[in-house]
C-alpha cells in the first residue's frame, strides 16, 4: 500500500480536538504547505549577516565568503545554494523571517518539537496540533474527504489528532518528481507525491512533508548547503507546478525547524543547538521581504544563540487568522499580534 488513512487516537479514544475560536468563512481554495526542516536550521548560515564583523569573529572557519552571497538587504545575503529562490524575491513572493523561536523553549530536538507542533508551553501528553484546531474549525462546515496530507511520515506533526488526515509514502515519487519537474530527491519526492494529489482531486487545505539533516553538528558547510539546494530547488518546482494547476496565487508556504544555531561554530566544523532561526515564507499573496528583528551577534543570549524575538506561535496565530480564516481569541495563551502582515 503506497497510502493508508489513519485516525489518531489516545488509547482507544479519538482526540478531543479544540477549536481555536470561530470563524467567519473558510476562505475557498486556500491551501498550506508546511516544509519541516527537521534537526534545528541555522539561520545565520541561511540569511547571512555579513555587514556584522562578529560573524567571521564567531565562525572563523566555516563563515561564508561574501563574495557568494545573493544580496537581500543592507548587510544581508542569502546561502548561494538558495539562488533558486530567487525568483521568488525578486517577485515579492518571499519573506524572510527573522528571530523565529520560543522564548520559554528548549534546547531539546523532542521537547522543542512538542512545543512547535501543539503551539503550547504547558507539558501535557498527546496534545493535538495546533494546525489540527485550526482546521477542526472548518471542518463541520467542509466536510472534506482528506483535509490533510502528510507525506513520508508516520508522525503528523501539527496536524496530531485531526481525523482523516492521509498519510502517504513515496514508491513512486522519482517517477511523479520526473513528472512534475522536481529534484530526484526525498523532499522532491515527497512534494511531487503531494501535486500529483492535488491534480487528482484531493480537497486538502493542509500539506506537511519533512527534510532531514538539519542537526549540524559537524562539516555544516558541505552538509548544509546540500540540504538548503534540495530546499531552494523544490520550492521553486512547487511554485511552477502549483502556477500551472492554478493554485499558487491561494498556496501559502512555510518552513519550520525545533531550533536555531549557535552564533559561534564548535570544534567540528558545525554548530550546536541555540535559540531563534530564520524560516520562509513563500506564495502568491506573500508579503515579501525582511520580517522580524534582524540578529545582533553583539547581543547573543547566555549560550551564544540568537534571541527569540518573533514567538512562533504568535505566528502560528498570524496563519490561522490571516490565511485560514481561524479566529484565535480562543487559543488561551497571552500572545502578542504579528507586527506585519504575512499575506496581501
Amino acid at each position: 500500500m503506497d497510502r493508508r488513512h489513519f485516525l489518531l487516537t489516545a488509547g482507544s479514544a479519538p482526540l478531543a480536538l479544540a477549536p481555536f475560536g470561530q470563524v467567519a468563512a473558510a476562505p475557498s481554495g486556500r491551501l498550506l504547505v508546511l516544509i519541516d526542516l527537521l534537526g534545528g536550521n541555522d539561520g545565520l548560515n541561511t540569511l547571512i549577516p555579513f555587514g556584522q564583523p562578529a560573524y567571521y569573529r564567531l565562525r572563523p572557519t566555516i563563515a561564508m565568503d561574501r563574495s557568494a552571497l545573493l544580496p537581500v538587504a543592507s548587510g544581508f545575503g542569502l546561502h548561494p545554494a538558495l539562488r533558486p529562490l530567487m525568483p521568488l524575491w525578486q517577485d515579492g513572493q518571499l519573506a524572510l523571517l527573522q528571530g523565529v523561536g520560543c522564548p520559554a523553549g528548549s534546547l531539546s530536538h523532542h521537547r522543542a518539537t512538542e512545543i512547535m507542533d501543539s503551539g503550547r508551553l504547558d507539558d501535557s501528553p498527546l496534545q493535538p496540533g495546533w494546525l489540527a484546531r485550526c482546521l477542526a474549525v472548518h471542518e463541520t462546515a467542509r466536510h472534506a474527504a482528506t483535509p490533510a496530507l502528510v507525506v513520508s511520515s508516520d508522525m503528523p506533526g501539527p496536524l496530531h489528532g485531526l481525523p482523516r488526515c492521509r498519510s502517504l509514502s513515496c514508491a513512486d515519487g522519482e517517477t511523479l518528481a520526473a513528472r512534475f519537474g522536481f529534484p530526484a530527491d526525498a523532499l522532491g519526492d515527497a512534494l511531487a507525491r503531494a501535486c500529483a494529489e492535488l491534480a487528482g482531486g484531493a480537497d486538502a487545505t493542509a500539506i506537511r512533508v519533512a527534510l532531514d539533516g538539519f542537526d549540524t553538528h559537524e562539516d555544516q558547510p558541505t552538509t548544509h548547503a546540500r540540504l538548503l539546494d534540495s530546499l531552494a530547488r523544490s520550492l521553486a518546482a512547487l511554485r511552477n507546478a502549483l502556477t500551472a494547476m492554478g493554485r499558487w496565487q491561494d498556496t501559502l508556504v512555510m518552513t519550520r525547524s525545533e531550533f536555531g544555531r549557535l552564533a559561534h561554530e564548535n570544534l567540528s566544523a558545525g554548530t550546536d543547538h541555540g535559540n531563534a532561526g530564520v524560516q520562509l515564507v513563500a506564495g502568491g499573496r506573500v508579503e515579501g521581504g525582511l520580517r522580524g528583528t534582524a540578529a545582533d551577534l553583539d547581543a547573543l543570549d547566555a549560550r551564544g544563540g540568537v534571541p527569540a524575538t518573533l514567538d512562533v506561535r504568535t505566528l502560528q496565530s498570524a496563519i490561522a487568522e490571516q490565511w485560514l480564516g481561524v479566529d484565535t481569541a480562543a487559543l488561551g495563551a497571552d500572545l502578542p499580534p504579528l507586527p506585519f502582515a504575512l499575506v496581501s
